[in-house]
């Protein structure tokens, strides 16, 4: 009786361990505490500003807070490596930034790449623009490729970091214009407006959601912009394509999560942003923060990354930046 009685004891130990793993390893009770928000460069860029117009309305569909937490260093390296390396339990996600996130991978030797995180949802899509300050005597894209053909690597042109999403349209557009530009790399797009604000470079390439209040306001000037179609609401800024440089340049700033994040938690989160960002509030942020937005979900986001990796292994072959 007395085996019998600790048999018994033992088997309901076990089940009862049993019982608590299995509840520890489910998702019912997801989200049970903070979910941190990695974001790779400094508070007040477009990743930045982005990330808090969705986490500040997305904030009432949790019962646990959502927490930004800003890594900038390294063009985005260290902020992306941390999100790739965090624990994939659904406590700690991130925005990752295209084409960044993808070039750093191919052009330096980096603890993160494409297979690292799981893709949750696509939020913006910004395209690029080609920007000088407002009193500058250039006046047009033909103006500033024509000074920049009389003075070679006269013209300092700010970016977001080397091999970075700036920095590659840059290299893109003065090698099919045939000029020599100065690239100037800073660590962020806050830091790269601001030297360009300040005179000390004398353009840079930013995204419109950086860039329109200043637009707006007369301090800069936008030459051109890297799209094949104009700009909603500046329409009368040209762009590269209709001047024969058809070099296509944009960020795209999505979540996503460590590789191994299990397929539920991806699921509800993606469910939960998806709603948020479709909803009336969101939008009139996103709008009054000039942010395209720009849905893709899980599988399009992929296939998106995907698609990024193999065009950028050909653009950075052509600029000498990989083997």
């Amino acid at each position: 009786m007395l085996k019998s009685l600790l048999l018994a004891t033992t088997l309901l130990t076990l089940a009862s361990c049993g019982g608590v793993e299995k509840e520890s390893g489910s998702t019912d009770s997801y989200p049970s505490k903070n979910i941190n928000i990695i974001v790779a460069y400094k508070a007040g860029g477009g990743t930045d500003i982005g990330a808090r117009v969705l986490t500040k309305e997305a904030s009432s569909k949790f019962e646990k807070p959502l927490t930004i937490i800003n890594r900038p260093g390294a063009d985005g390296q260290l902020g992306f490596t941390e999100l790739s390396n965090a624990k994939p339990d659904g406590y700690t996600i991130g925005f990752i930034n295209l084409p960044n996130y993808v070039s750093l991978s191919l052009t330096r030797d980096t603890k993160f790449n494409k297979d690292t995180i799981i893709p949750i949802i696509n939020y913006v899509y910004d395209p690029g623009l080609l920007l000088v300050k407002g009193d500058s005597e250039i006046d047009s894209i033909e103006e500033f490729i024509e000074y920049a053909k009389e003075n070679p690597n006269e013209i300092r042109v700010s970016n977001n970091g080397t091999g970075a999403s700036n920095n590659i349209g840059a290299l893109e557009f003065a090698g099919m214009a045939g000029i020599e530009l100065n690239h100037i790399p800073f660590g962020g797009s806050s830091d790269m407006i601001a030297a360009l604000r300040g005179g000390h470079v004398e353009a840079t390439l930013a995204k419109i959601s950086e860039v329109a209040s200043l637009i707006d306001s007369g301090e800069l000037k936008a030459l051109a912009t890297f799209t094949t179609e104009n700009i909603e609401g500046y329409e009368e800024i040209p762009t590269l394509t209709e001047k024969g440089y058809e070099v296509i340049f944009g960020s795209s700033r999505g979540l996503a999560a460590p590789a191994g994040t299990p397929d539920e938690i991806i699921t509800y989160l993606h469910d939960v942003f998806k709603e948020v960002m479709e909803s009336e509030e969101h939008m009139k942020l996103a709008n009054d923060a000039n942010m395209p937005i720009k849905y893709m979900s899980t599988e399009e986001y992929r296939t998106f990354i995907d698609n990024q990796e193999k065009s950028l292994k050909v653009i950075l072959k052509d600029l000498g930046m990989i083997n």
